[in-house]
């Protein structure tokens, strides 16, 4: 659910931009009037990129977390074991 919503959010974001653009370069608009586009596009664009790093540092804290096995016991893991020739 959080991917559908990062992803309205960036395209939304792109979709007000392009709105801007159009009413004020290509329209004519005063830009009193279509700055408010402006200002969510950005507002958009540096939500998702928050989220975007929050999601990043979670994931790395999650990494460093994990526990890891000492020497000793991924050689007993791997090699504890022997095969017998048949």
């Amino acid at each position: 659910m959080k991917k559908y919503f990062d992803t309205f959010l960036l395209f939304g974001s792109l979709g007000l931009l392009v709105i801007w653009v159009d009413q004020f370069i290509y329209k004519g608009v005063d830009m009193k009037d279509c700055y408010f586009f402006l200002m969510f596009a950005i507002a958009g664009f540096l939500t998702y990129l928050f989220r975007r790093g929050q999601k990043k540092m979670d994931a790395d804290k999650t990494k460093e977390e994990a526990p890891k096995k000492s020497m000793e016991a991924r050689l007993k893991a791997n090699y504890g074991k022997k095969k017998k020739k048949s």
